[in-house]
């Protein structure tokens, strides 16, 4: 390797800095070949043909602010000819009066190269902030090593725009033009020449004199004995030299940046955990009082994260998808400002700061306080009017788009925010006694809630007499705690009550806030009185004004006064502020899981503590100057793991509020995140099966017969572009047409995400081809239609995201595992991005079934995982992330349940796919699959919760905001004071009429008088009743119980009269008459075999089906298919005809073991009665072995060893069970 390719940022000359830092430097200097800053190569940029004697001239114009068109380019001939000249006279006309110059392209290459150049340059501002498309003007032609060098001399920022076919350049005002620096620093350590002409260029009234320089760099070389290497050529391309500011502010003021604690211990190696000067979290945290001063809604976690960063301690927030991370930046922004303090809110991409900027606008209504310097907002004009506009702001005012119904002026006036809070300290004081007196054990005796767990296991003793004294206890308990007088409805209105009053609180809080800024703002400007006139003499100059880092290095005290929340980018942060003060008291990092620790350091170094928010689940930060890129190199380090790493003080948000639909995230829930994430059950979850049409819900997967085309495939399609799939990118832009045409009023919320750039490019251009005005209008707003690669999702949301796979088997047939980034380290992560992106519907798009996706072939978790989704796609249902609830007080949530099927209406328990659950869903019996109500207890899961919010009101909220139209509580004491009404109101919500039931109503007297033995009996049989009740609403009634057994009699092997279509089961997830059959056949064999195994039932319905095996998939689609409302599943994995079976006395079937594969699938009970049946037949056994070989032969008529798999196991646990029953 010679020297040229070998110059990288390790050959950077010793700094006196620390080693961390020279890493970071190193990662942010590019001097190296793949730098286009350094080598320009047509790979990179695209040559403008501007007349030789024109091209002061253009750039003149282009810094004028006039639109340039680029046109094809004409022939050109090889040799100088006349008609040549004539050309360039053309062409300098064409400038001129047009203001048009030609590309060095076809005119079928011009549309597809300026589309990838716009596209490619719109992704890097929403990425990272930084706009990366220059004019590169002037090229220095050099030799180094033998390697020819072509580098760009002056950059100037320009954006690109496309109408139809047309394109035109205009100048990027967020910038300036520039030299080239990075190649500065690499020439001089080539060469040793210091070109101080381009370094320092002379300026003229339109910025960079593009002649004078040019002229002084060729003097200057040819008094170094370079002749004509210097030529005036203009290219457009994409050129990265943010990093070189970012290195540059790192290189010049590391040891200020130094200066903040958390920076120091990032320097230091971080060996030892962070020990912030402010001291631990506060562990007294009052959390109503906290939340009560948020204007937005937050759950506890969230109101932690604001007091701890609001008393200014240095935290992580780890913020999986859709758990409400801008929520609660926004929150912490309002908090800190409503305190005296000032933030500065950095975030490389685009998109989260406008969804925080949005909130805080709309919602908060202190837009006038915040100054966006990120992307467009670094305009001059734009900062200095929102300058002007937060220095004009007055009392009483909101700012632009204040989002309250309530006129801020009006509630200053009339609410006074101190008495507000005294009123929700009231009422909070009375929910706190309902709830402490329902689950505080009292000095003599266990909680109320304890002591109905106690008469509910003892429903089915025959002891009446311990039934008796616990309902005694019960009405002991009632009295002592108050709970015997309870009203509910009283109950509610108090609830009611604090939302109200909390929302006018919360509409309070912005004039309070003004109050504090405005209060700040005018002392510190009367402080200051010369300086306070000079700035608004500069604000309002309209001809040499000052750049914005001189405002800011001039007057950056009174600008963090007028607007004391900045909202900047990396980037930003080197470009506008001198590193020689400290500007906020706060730093908030959004995504940090993309930033890089070099990236973050300069703009964590202006302020005084620190909040990483991110999560190290998803997108790590991409390859820095010098790092290995490819299938083998490591994961980049990132803010937020160093920070994780680091000891710093850590909160992880929970509460998920994006998916409509709950399957949308239960992968990830499920493979990622370990189940701990709450997701809200929408109606859309109790029906079966996902929906693909437009505006439908859930995952689904659409096959195409497409192909990959490779780059070998070149030669025989020229036409076609490499690593693309043109069938499955057309049939993805049908899907975007027909989600367009479904919505002829709006535009609709959708997004397109690809493997690799290519396909990317590929759907985008071909959704332009189209010409629909309305596509066309969709792909440039700003909310509405993207098409995006895997690895620039991050940060995106729309209500359906279509998945194009992109690859696909080759032409041997074998479906190759390079699937891209997924193959990288953390390509887990990136799918975990995809899948998450949606609100609605997921609908993937793909040229192979997931069975061809042999993933055991290969290391790669991110391929596995793929293979699992795919799966799950094509099922179009998730499972549970974690196991159903156990909670002990299911009998409570049973009894309510089984009052309401027995007055006639469709019931579901335990809804929900996470550890969050609708206890209740209720339907009428006629439109079973029309979930009307959503019914919450006060269980133990509400009794955890932390402060009103988040056990009162946030479920609530959520829940209608996912599509239920009602949703009710039963409180406890409620339900035992009258349960009747409790079941008259909940049928009325359903929109059904309640006939009371006679022996009903007895049954429901004689337990209230303590008459337990004529009570129905209550059980606790655990959670499985719940999930049994909660799969389908759909199904059918249930099937007739088989009746108890008599013990020892033959088992009876269930086995198919014929065999029934196989495509009736490949329907039956989405066919109602489908599934109609698979629950007949379902039914029937639980009808001869149960209890039977779960995964021998899904075997014996395959077998009925024509199946001979069963792959882990069909037992997922069927168990999806079938649901659980048509038996009874309980907690020990078997399925039972029905409830009343299961809780009949222990019996046996004799050979059992004969049919089945193994002894687990005998159920355990049937092993007790066999072992009861033993005891009872002769108590004094020899030896536990004669013991077992006698029950042995009762489970089988051959031959069998005690020594066999999990036999003898099995038998001891069985016999341990039934001495423990009888000790």
């Amino acid at each position: 390797m010679n020297r040229m390719n070998s110059m990288t940022s390790d050959n950077l000359p010793v700094s006196k800095a620390p080693t961390p830092v020279q890493n970071w430097q190193k990662s942010l200097l590019d001097l190296s070949l793949r730098n286009p800053l350094i080598n320009r190569t047509s790979r990179h940029a695209v040559e403008l043909r501007v007349p030789l004697a024109l091209i002061g001239e253009f750039e003149d114009l282009v810094n004028d602010k006039e639109y340039i068109t680029l046109a094809a380019g004409r022939y050109r001939p090889a040799e100088p000819s006349g008609e040549d000249l004539r050309q360039e006279e053309i062409r300098a006309d064409s400038l001129l009066k047009e203001r048009t110059v030609e590309v060095e392209l076809t005119a079928t290459e011009r549309v597809q190269r300026l589309q990838a150049l716009a596209t490619s340059a719109r992704t890097a501002v929403e990425e990272t902030g930084a706009n990366n498309l220059y004019l590169a003007i002037g090229t220095l032609h050099w030799d180094s090593d033998s390697s020819r060098l072509h580098s760009p001399l002056i950059l100037i920022p320009v954006n690109l725009e496309r109408t139809g076919d047309d394109f035109r350049l205009i100048l990027d005002e967020t910038g300036v033009s520039t030299p080239n620096y990075s190649f500065l620093d690499r020439f001089a350590r080539d060469t040793g020449i210091e070109l101080t002409e381009l370094r320092s260029p002379k300026l003229d009234e339109h910025g960079i004199d593009l002649r004078a320089t040019l002229d002084g760099v060729r003097d200057r070389l040819r008094r170094a004995g370079w002749d004509d290497v210097v030529t005036p050529t203009v290219h457009l391309g994409l050129f990265r030299f943010s990093t070189y500011r970012m290195w540059k502010d790192l290189e010049d003021h590391w040891p200020t940046i130094a200066a903040n604690p958390l920076v120091a211990h990032l320097m230091s190696g971080g060996r030892q955990d962070f020990v912030d000067p402010v001291g631990p979290a506060d562990r007294d945290l009052d959390i109503n009082e906290a939340t009560q001063n948020l204007p937005l809604a937050a759950d506890s976690t969230q109101a932690r994260i604001v007091a701890d960063a609001v008393a200014g301690r240095s935290l992580v927030v780890e913020g999986p998808p859709g758990t409400g991370k801008s929520q609660t930046v926004s929150n912490l922004i309002f908090r800190a400002l409503a305190t005296g303090r000032t933030i500065m809110f950095v975030a490389e991409k685009k998109s989260a700061l406008d969804v925080v900027a949005r909130r805080l606008r709309e919602e908060a209504g202190i837009g006038a306080l915040l100054l966006n310097l990120h992307d467009n907002g670094m305009k001059p004009t734009e900062v200095r009017r929102a300058l002007r506009r937060a220095l004009a702001l007055r009392r009483g005012e909101c700012g632009d788009g204040a989002g309250s119904d309530v006129d801020a002026g009006d509630v200053a006036g009339h609410s006074d925010p101190a008495v507000l809070r005294a009123e929700l300290a009231r009422i909070r004081a009375e929910l706190d006694t309902y709830r402490e007196g329902l689950y505080k054990p009292a000095p003599d005796g266990p909680s109320y809630s304890g002591v109905r767990e106690v008469l509910a296991q003892l429903g089915n003793s025959e002891d009446s007499a311990d039934s008796v004294a616990a309902q005694a206890a019960l009405k002991e308990r009632a009295r002592a705690t108050g709970l015997d007088t309870f009203d509910a409805d009283a109950h509610n209105r108090l609830i009611e009550r604090y939302r109200s009053t909390l929302e006018e609180l919360r509409a309070a809080l912005t004039p309070e806030l003004l109050d504090v800024v405005l209060t700040h703002r005018d002392q510190v400007l009367q402080d200051a009185p010369a300086r306070a006139e000079a700035l608004r003499s500069e604000l309002n100059r309209r001809r040499s004004a000052m750049s914005v880092r001189e405002l800011i290095r001039t007057y950056g005290d009174l600008i963090t006064a007028l607007t004391p929340c900045l909202l900047v980018s990396p980037d930003s942060v080197a470009r506008f502020f001198p590193a020689d003060r400290r500007y906020v008291d706060i730093v908030v990092f959004d995504e940090a899981s993309q930033i890089r620790v070099a990236d973050a350091v300069g703009a964590m170094g202006r302020g005084r503590s620190a909040v990483v928010v991110g999560d190290p689940k998803q997108m790590p930060p991409a390859p820095g100057a010098g790092d290995i890129r490819g299938e083998q190199a490591p994961e980049a380090s990132s803010i937020l793991t160093r920070c994780l790493d680091g000891g710093l003080t850590q909160h992880r948000l929970t509460w998920h509020y994006r998916s409509r639909d709950e399957s949308l995230v239960a992968f990830s829930n499920r493979h990622y995140y370990d189940g701990r994430l709450l997701t809200f059950p929408s109606p859309l979850t109790i029906v079966p099966g996902s929906d693909a049409a437009p505006g439908g819900h859930g995952i689904s997967l659409r096959r195409v017969r497409g192909r990959y085309f490779r780059p070998e495939d070149r030669a025989r399609h020229p036409h076609v572009q490499p690593n693309t799939n043109p069938l499955e990118a057309k049939r993805v832009v049908e899907e975007v047409l027909r989600h367009v045409e479904a919505c002829p009023d709006r535009l609709p919320s959708l997004g397109v995400i690809t493997f690799n750039d290519r396909q990317r490019d590929l759907i985008e251009n071909s959704l332009r081809e189209v010409a629909s005005p309305r596509v066309i209008e969709a792909l440039d707003a700003r909310d509405g239609l993207f098409v995006r690669n895997l690895e620039n999702v991050q940060g995106e949301e729309r209500d359906t995201i279509l998945f194009s796979a992109t690859f696909a088997a080759n032409a041997q047939g074998d479906l190759p595992l390079n699937f891209g980034v997924l193959n990288h380290a953390g390509g887990e992560r990136r799918l975990n991005v995809a899948i998450t992106r949606a609100r609605r519907q997921i609908i993937v798009f793909t040229s192979f079934d997931p069975q061809d996706l042999h993933a055991e072939r290969t290391a790669h978790r991110g391929v596995k995982d793929l293979r699992a989704y795919l799966h799950q796609a094509a099922e179009g249902r998730a499972p549970r992330a974690l196991p159903a609830s156990q909670s002990p007080l299911n009998w409570h949530r049973r009894e309510i349940a089984e009052a309401l099927e027995a007055a006639g209406l469709t019931v579901h328990t335990g809804v929900g796919h996470s550890t969050f659950e609708i206890d209740l869903v209720l339907a009428r019996a006629d439109q079973p699959d029309r979930p009307a109500v959503a019914v919450l207890l006060d269980g133990p899961q509400w009794n955890k919760r932390e402060g009103v919010v988040e056990r009162d009101l946030l479920p609530v909220d959520v829940l209608r905001t996912m599509g239920w139209q009602r949703v009710e509580r039963v409180w406890m004491p409620e339900w035992l004071a009258d349960r009747q009404a409790v079941v008259a109101r909940l049928i009325e919500a359903a929109g059904g009429h309640w006939v009371p039931s006679t022996p009903l109503t007895a049954v429901f007297e004689s337990e209230r008088t303590g008459q337990t033995e004529d009570a129905a009996p209550l059980t606790d049989d655990g959670v499985q009743a719940d999930a049994r009740d909660g799969a389908d609403v759909g199904g059918e009634a249930m099937a007739p119980a088989s009746g108890p057994r008599t013990s020892g009699e033959e088992y009876t092997a269930w086995s198919p009269a014929g065999v029934r279509p196989l495509e009736i089961l490949d329907r039956a997830g989405t066919d109602a008459e489908a599934r109609k059959v698979l629950i007949e056949v379902a039914t029937t064999i639980c009808q001869v075999e149960a209890p039977i195994a779960r995964r021998r039932l899904y075997v014996k319905i395959s077998r009925a089906f024509g199946l001979s095996r069963t792959v882990k998939s069909r037992e997922e689609s069927i168990r999806a298919a079938l649901g659980e409302a048509f038996a009874y599943f309980d907690e020990d994995g078997f399925v039972w005809a029905s409830r009343d079976d299961a809780l009949a006395a222990p019996s046996y079937r004799r050979n059992a073991l004969d049919h089945v594969d193994s002894i687990e699938e005998i159920h355990p009970r049937e092993l007790m009665g066999l072992m009861a049946q033993a005891c009872a037949k002769n108590p004094e056994w020899a030896s536990q072995e004669d013991l077992f070989r006698w029950a042995l032969k009762r489970l089988s008529a051959k031959n069998r060893s005690l020594g066999a798999r999990g036999v003898a196991e099995a038998l001891t646990k069985a016999l341990k069970a039934v001495e423990g029953v009888h000790a």
